[in-house]
C-alpha cells in the first residue's frame, strides 16, 4: 500500500510539472504574430553547394502585379523575369519536355503557401530536357501563390484535386477550407516571397565544354513584398 501511494504521488507531481511548464509565465515573451505562425518549410536544400550570383550578367526579378486587393485565403500570381544581359550562355534544367515552367525556376516562402505550376501537374512526358539561355535572351514565368499559411500536406491536396481536374489555386477559399479544414488563411500584413533560378555557365574548360545536362553550379535570388489586406 505504501509503495502504491508513492507511485501515485510521483504521477501527480509529474502531471503538475507538465502543466506548469506549458503555462506562460508573466515574464514570457509575447506570442508571435499570426503571420509568423504555422508550418514553416526549411530553405531549399537544393541550394546547398551552389554559388549565389555566380554569373554577373543575369538580371532576375520577381513581382506581384495584382490590381485588386489580396485577401486572406486568395490566390495570386508572382511574375518572374530572367534576363541574360551578359556575354555567356546559361544552361538550366527544364525537366519534362511537357513542362512550360522549368524546374530551375521556383518560389519559396516561410509564411505563404507556394503552389506547383499547373503545367507540372498531371501526366508528363518521360523525357529529360535541359535548355539554354543565350546572351540577349529572356524568360518570363507566372507562378501561383496562395494567401494561406504553409501546410505540410498542401502538395498532397494539390494533386488530390488535380486528379479531379481541379487546380487548387482556382478554388474559392471557403470551398477549399471546407474540404481541407486544416488549411489556415494568412492574417492581414506584409509577407515575403522569394524566387530562385538555378543554372550553370556554358564555358570552355580543359577537355571540352560545360555539358548542358550538368547540374546547376549557381543560382539567382530575388524577393518581393506582398500585402495581404
Amino acid at each position: 500500500m505504501k509503495k502504491y501511494f508513492i507511485i501515485m504521488v510521483c504521477i501527480i507531481a509529474l502531471f503538475t510539472a507538465g502543466c506548469s511548464a506549458g503555462a506562460p509565465a508573466a515574464s514570457d515573451p509575447p506570442a508571435p504574430e499570426p503571420a509568423e505562425q504555422g508550418y514553416a518549410p526549411a530553405p531549399p536544400e537544393i541550394l546547398s553547394g551552389l554559388i549565389n550570383d555566380e554569373y554577373d550578367g543575369l538580371v532576375f526579378t520577381v513581382e506581384v502585379l495584382e490590381r485588386n486587393a489580396i485577401l486572406p485565403g486568395m490566390s495570386f500570381t508572382a511574375t518572374v523575369l530572367v534576363e541574360n544581359t551578359g556575354d555567356k550562355t546559361l544552361n538550366y534544367i527544364q525537366g519534362s519536355g511537357s513542362y512550360e515552367t522549368p524546374e530551375a525556376v521556383f518560389l519559396f516562402s516561410n509564411t505563404l503557401q507556394t503552389v506547383y505550376p499547373k503545367d507540372q501537374l498531371g501526366l508528363a512526358t518521360m523525357d529529360f530536357v535541359a535548355k539554354e539561355l543565350k546572351p540577349g535572351e529572356s524568360l518570363l514565368f507566372k507562378l501561383p501563390v496562395m494567401a494561406i499559411q504553409p501546410n505540410p500536406d498542401f502538395d498532397l491536396y494539390t494533386f488530390e484535386l488535380f486528379n479531379d481536374t481541379v487546380f487548387i489555386a482556382d478554388v474559392d477559399w471557403t470551398e477549399l477550407q471546407d474540404r481541407f479544414p486544416d488549411l489556415v488563411a494568412a492574417a492581414p500584413g506584409s509577407y515575403t516571397v522569394i524566387a530562385y533560378f538555378l543554372y550553370n555557365i556554358s564555358e570552355e574548360f580543359d577537355g571540352g565544354m560545360t555539358n548542358i545536362f550538368d547540374g546547376p553550379t549557381g543560382y539567382a535570388e530575388a524577393s518581393c513584398t506582398v500585402t495581404i489586406s
